[in-house]
């Protein structure tokens, strides 16, 4: 392709791009922008869309004449229903003298702090207030002098918002009630904004008009109601009155109404240039390769149309589903930016481990049982205890896959984390804390946000954060996902060391799950295995409501049975095909008697190690 071919995308790729907007000034101005990059090859093309185009922005002069008939009449019965002169009013005339939105926006903030003085009700107004005014300037703009000076929408609806903002000043409860009116309108403004660059065409404006004049009569409707409430104490909702519901029921209907117009312009206009495409196709070969990908598109744009018009799909749903799809990605982002800074290890790979364990029928007697159902059901600490080679990860590792299902189907929130006495990440609070909280993160959008912001008061990620920060950010998480119920799982807790220091790494672990516990959060459930050793047992035995030992369990003990099983009459073991029935049954017996609490997996691997020969014949006292 030569340097005079690649010009960039066609205006309908572009415009295609930005399907998810209704407004058609997108793709005027892709057009010209296409047609300047390449005006030797559309040169032809250019003479009919340049003509389409300047008729498409054009602005008939029938419609300054119109909105300033339909405006006047407006402000008349504005005064019938408020008995006020809006266009005399010293709001007004004070309103006419400002010379920008900034200017409109000043005076009108000065009537929101008289109105009322909370804080938080002032910025609710403000926030609705500049946008609006902003938009409502441009588009005045964009109508010309004839309206825009001696009729300006700006300066007519924002007179209708400070004399309403002045009859609620002293009405009880109006506050509420005012910003519930502006937000219910807030849809035609955004809408109106689209028309800030492009002016719309004749149809267009009578519809605006139609809309602003529907506007100024609920700002009417509100001035009379809050008139009326000074005198007999403002108690209802505004919102709740039947001629003001009535009023945003048609403010609605004409909005959408004028969605539907320049949604149907738009269509008219692709088709238009879908024709001029096809003439110069004809006439010019070079540029009639390019105009097949341009044809293609606007057909493509032009079914997107129709699903608009014919099925009523606001094209805002199209643009929301673009953000989300952004927002998705920088969150993404965001978590690996957290990730890397609080570089938390990987519990999952001690949880593969105990997985690979299991055997058909694993710890049924716990996840079935009476215990584990109260624990699951009200926010608790439950504490599994047993001897070493007991079971314990391997239960645990059950818990987690049980409480995995909530998690898949949005119902649960679960964390977890496996000390290891032989991985040294994986032994101190500070490995745990910053594990906890990038896996709630991931989990949760609000958790997301607290890391956030620890995150850059950390000067974006170039102070690591201390454990007491990082505790202060894990109670956090944990209050705001209530009542989202939320299960933390922590496994062999006595393998975090207990060696001599003020406090020790275990203590300072033990004092965490005792300050989680102590916040007495309904929706959180904690769970805890190790061996009952004396300064944990002091610790967990008073904060636990349920307590499981592995040594008494007959649950477990079953488990040890079913597990030898498996593995003496297994088709995959060498060595036990050698072997009579007699004596699988006799190995089965004799290590099940001989277990005392210690799991087949750890007896069977011990007894693998000491008969590595797999000679038969075996005697009971051998075992």
């Amino acid at each position: 392709m030569t340097k005079l071919d690649s010009p960039g995308p066609g205006p309908t790729v572009i415009f295609a791009q930005r399907s998810a907007s209704i407004d058609y000034k997108w793709f005027i101005l892709s057009v010209q922008k296409y047609m300047r990059q390449c005006p030797l090859k559309l040169s032809l093309a250019g003479c009919h869309i340049t003509h389409l185009l300047t008729t498409m922005s054009q602005t008939p002069s029938t419609s300054t004449s119109n909105f300033r008939a339909v405006l006047v009449s407006a402000l008349r019965e504005y005064e019938k229903k408020t008995k006020t002169d809006l266009h005399a009013h010293p709001l007004a005339t004070q309103l006419q003298s400002c010379q920008s939105s900034s200017d409109i926006i000043a005076v009108l903030h000065d009537k929101v702090n008289e109105f009322d003085q909370s804080r938080n009700h002032n910025e609710r107004l403000s926030s609705w207030l500049g946008p609006t005014i902003n938009v409502l300037y441009a588009f005045s703009a964009t109508l010309g002098e004839g309206v825009g000076l001696i009729f300006s929408p700006a300066k007519v609806i924002s007179a209708g918002v400070g004399v309403l903002l002045l009859a609620a000043k002293d009405v009880d409860a109006s506050q509420e009630a005012l910003a519930d009116l502006f937000e219910r309108i807030e849809n035609f403004f955004k809408r109106l904004e689209s028309y800030t660059e492009v002016p719309p065409t004749d149809a267009m404006t009578d519809m605006i008009v139609k809309i602003m004049v529907e506007v100024l009569n609920i700002f009417a409707i509100a001035t009379k109601e809050m008139k009326q409430g000074r005198a007999k104490k403002f108690f209802k909702k505004l919102m709740g009155k039947k001629d003001i519901e009535d009023a945003l029921a048609r403010l609605d209907r004409l909005t959408q109404e004028e969605a539907r117009m320049a949604a149907a312009q738009i269509l008219r206009l692709t088709h238009s240039v879908n024709d001029k495409v096809k003439v110069v196709d004809d006439k010019v070969t070079v540029v009639g390769n390019q105009m097949k990908n341009v044809d293609n598109k606007v057909n493509d744009m032009g079914s997107k149309m129709d699903i608009v018009l014919n099925d009523g799909i606001d094209a805002k749903a199209i643009l929301q589903q673009t953000s989300k799809s952004v927002d998705d990605v920088k969150w993404n982002q965001l978590r690996e930016s957290l990730r890397r800074w609080v570089t938390p290890p990987d519990p999952s790979t001690n949880h593969n481990i105990a997985c690979d364990i299991h055997h058909g029928g694993t710890a049924e007697w716990f996840y079935q049982g009476s215990t584990f159902a109260e624990w699951k059901s009200t926010g608790s600490l439950l504490w599994i205890y047993g001897k070493p080679g007991s079971g314990k990860s391997i239960l645990c590792s059950t818990i987690i896959q049980d409480i995995a299902s909530l998690r898949e189907a949005g119902s649960a929130l679960m964390v977890y984390f496996y000390f290891d006495f032989r991985d040294l990440d994986k032994q101190h609070r500070r490995n745990l804390l910053p594990s906890l909280l990038i896996q709630l993160s991931a989990q949760s959008r609000p958790s997301c946000d607290i890391l956030s912001h620890l995150y850059s008061a950390h000067d974006n990620g170039e102070q690591k954060p201390s454990d007491s920060v990082m505790i202060r950010c894990l109670k956090a998480m944990l209050t705001i996902l209530n009542p989202q119920p939320v299960y933390i799982i922590l496994d062999a807790l006595d393998e975090c060391p207990n060696w001599p220091g003020i406090p020790s790494p275990r203590e300072k672990v033990l004092a965490l799950v005792k300050e989680l516990v102590d916040l007495h959060l309904p929706h959180l459930h904690i769970c805890v295995t190790s061996r009952p050793e004396f300064d944990i047992r002091a610790t967990l035995t008073p904060l636990a409501h349920h307590r499981v030992s592995l040594h008494d369990e007959s649950g477990q003990k079953k488990d040890i049975v079913d597990y030898l099983n498996s593995v003496v009459y297994s088709d995959s073991e060498t060595m036990m095909k050698r072997w009579r029935e007699d004596d699988k049954k006799m190995v089965v017996e004799a290590l099940s008697e001989k277990a005392d609490g210690i799991h087949a997996a750890t007896l069977s691997s011990i007894w693998r190690a000491s008969n590595a020969r797999g000679t038969p014949g075996i005697a009971r006292r051998d075992i």
